[in-house]
């Protein structure tokens, strides 16, 4: 890294106010000696963030940050000092080179000056391109580009002619090993005297680093050339495992991002950025690697993975979610939004609109649960081979997990979905056993209740899983009263954690031991309705609770039996810890006779039940 004088610092500040930075950034509001605005640091309705100008600092009374213009860079846009000095000197109309302490440069650091230059005018030869090129303003008109979006990213036009940049460039005086140090220049392999430009008959996209420096450049084929995307060559700025392609304007107003979505291609990104979805990004032609994905933590605990809804993007997709198993950590992972019928995300916003979109986006799937339908998905039968073929892949899986914390949850949550797996299979062999199983097993017969129960909904009805879980089952009950004929015994000594739902479903197994009363739903609902259980129902048959179990509740009796079996086996363990739980307590209090004997014997208990 480099070091900068004193007087170069001081002469920043002297060009730039603390509040003329911040407002990049903050909309300010003038409140008499100070400028007042919302915290970019934390999520809030009141302002509570100040800056002064003449005392030039910034202060932010609701998370008590506190500093002058670098560190607000350092703080919000996630720079080191040195950077943050090269972007304010540049905001300030400075040369950052001119400020640099040559005796003090570390041995490491290479001045990359010219190749900047060269890559900042050769992006202003491109857009003056565009400008003037009519077929590559109607393409982007056909794409539906609004002028604004093509100024945003700077897009440009390469033209059809073999060396334009490269006279332009040597117009500029630019050294010849820095200009074929860029990439966009070449050397002709058939005469040692003649260059050309890389990029010809493109669309240019410039690829900037997470401070809006250019650092290479991507282009895609207008003409008929068999490869439609290419990237200019790695240089000493650029390296493609590492960089993303708009990261900078998607950390452009926060730091700290709840959703940064990852794509695959330019267009992709441009047009998500242009319907509202700005914290977008996308790797640089190559798959999506792990040190992207470490980039992406830093702004973002866990990014969305959005790949075209082809095979080869949920190929793609599948392919990242494996190699993160390496590098995920204790609140870092990633989620995945699945698209369908073969359309990349440009296509799906044109054909199903923002709004569908945003919806896939906020349920997109967490890493384990995909990883887990997805190997799922593989099973060609409930055989004890294809079980035990699965299992072991999944345990393959788990031993792929680095960290030590995240891989003992990853088995845990895992074999307790292998563990509800085998009493599904345990259930359709008592079936056979009793002939009362007609129907062939199929994958789509086992709806996967258990990860749908623990997913977002917990959050956004502000419930614990078990209240959620346990209203899922009585609502099962009351949409399918035959479950209670073909499981009376099961249901009759579940035992909920709210007393409520205890009561409700010791009066659903009475009214139905009534040989009067008849099992159908339209008549158990409307009796359940009219007791002094119908602020109970009504809690049960929330809207959002609906809509969520909704293929549950319509799927075919048989399917729902399965999962239903799933959700008892859940419940009643669960509720056997507990009671194991407490009666450990108990004997630690008590150290009695009685308190041990009632250990023992719910752990004997707890033991058969497992195995």
């Amino acid at each position: 890294m480099p070091r900068y004088s004193k007087e170069f610092i001081a002469e920043i500040k002297n060009k730039l106010n603390v509040s003329d930075v911040v407002n990049k950034f903050v909309k300010l509001t003038r409140r008499g000696n100070e400028f007042v605005g919302l915290s970019p640091f934390k999520s809030e309705k009141t302002p509570s963030f100040t800056v002064n100008d003449s005392k030039e600092f910034y202060h932010c009374f609701s998370t008590s940050e506190h500093g002058d213009m670098f560190s607000f860079m350092m703080k919000h846009k996630g720079y080191t000092y040195p950077e943050s000095i090269e972007y304010l000197a540049s905001l300030a109309g400075l040369d950052p080179s001119v400020g640099i302490i040559s005796s003090n440069y570390n041995d490491n650091f290479v001045d990359n000056t010219n190749l900047k230059k060269i890559f900042n005018d050769a992006n202003n030869f491109f857009k003056n391109n565009l400008a003037n090129s009519d077929p590559t303003n109607k393409y982007l008109i056909k794409r539906e580009i609004s002028k604004n979006i093509i100024d945003v990213f700077s897009l440009g036009y390469a033209s059809s002619k073999s060396d334009s940049l490269y006279q332009f460039l040597l117009s500029k005086k630019f050294e010849l090993k820095d200009m074929l140090e860029s990439g966009l220049i070449k050397k002709s392999t058939k005469n040692n005297n003649e260059y050309y430009d890389f990029f010809r008959s493109r669309l240019v996209f410039p690829i900037r680093d997470s401070r809006s420096n250019i650092i290479a450049f991507g282009g895609r084929a207008l003409d008929k050339s068999n490869i439609k995307y290419i990237n200019s060559s790695e240089n000493k700025l650029f390296k493609k495992g590492y960089n993303l392609y708009n990261l900078d304007l998607a950390i452009e107003k926060n730091h700290k991002i709840d959703d940064l979505i990852i794509v695959e291609g330019y267009m992709d990104v441009i047009s998500l950025y242009q319907n509202g979805f700005e914290t977008t990004v996308a790797p640089l032609g190559t798959a999506l690697t792990n040190p992207q994905i470490e980039k992406a933590w830093r702004y973002c605990k866990s990014p969305i993975i959005c790949f075209d809804g082809d095979v080869a993007g949920n190929k793609a997709a599948y392919r990242s979610a494996i190699n993160v198993l390496q590098v995920i950590k204790p609140e870092h992972s990633i989620r995945i939004c699945s698209l369908n019928d073969n359309l990349d995300p440009d296509d799906y916003i044109k054909e199903k609109g923002k709004a569908s979109f945003g919806k896939l986006i906020n349920n997109a799937k967490g890493l384990s649960d995909f990883i887990w339908e997805n190997e799922y998905s593989k099973i060609k039968s409930l055989s004890p081979e294809d079980l035990a073929g699965f299992e072991n892949r999944i345990k393959s899986l788990i031993n792929e997990i680095k960290d030590e914390t995240v891989k003992n949850y990853y088995k845990k949550d895992y074999l307790q979905k292998l563990q509800d797996l085998r009493a599904v299979k345990n259930y359709q062999n008592n079936n056979y056993q009793n002939n009362n199983y007609q129907k062939p097993w199929k994958k789509s017969n086992f709806v996967k209740i258990s990860s749908e129960i623990l997913r977002s909904e917990r959050g956004s009805i502000n419930e614990d899983s078990s209240h959620i879980r346990e209203k899922v089952i009585l609502l099962c009950i009351i949409e399918n009263p035959k479950l209670i004929s073909d499981f009376f015994e099961e249901i009759g000594i579940l035992t909920f954690n709210k007393s409520d739902f205890s009561r409700l479903c010791s009066f659903i197994v009475e009214y139905a031991s009534n040989d009067n009363k008849e099992l159908e739903k339209t008549a158990l609902k409307s009796y359940l309705s009219s007791s002094e259980f119908s602020n109970i129902v009504s809690e049960i048959y929330k809207e959002e609770l609906l809509r969520t179990y909704k293929s549950l509740l319509d799927s075919d009796y048989n399917d729902l039996k399965l999962t239903f079996i799933e959700l008892l086996n859940r419940q009643s363990k669960i509720a056997s810890d507990t009671q194991l739980e407490d009666a450990e307590a108990l004997l630690a209090e008590n150290m009695d006779d009685d308190s041990f004997e009632k250990f023992l014997k719910l752990k004997k208990d707890s033991f058969i039940k497992e195995n």
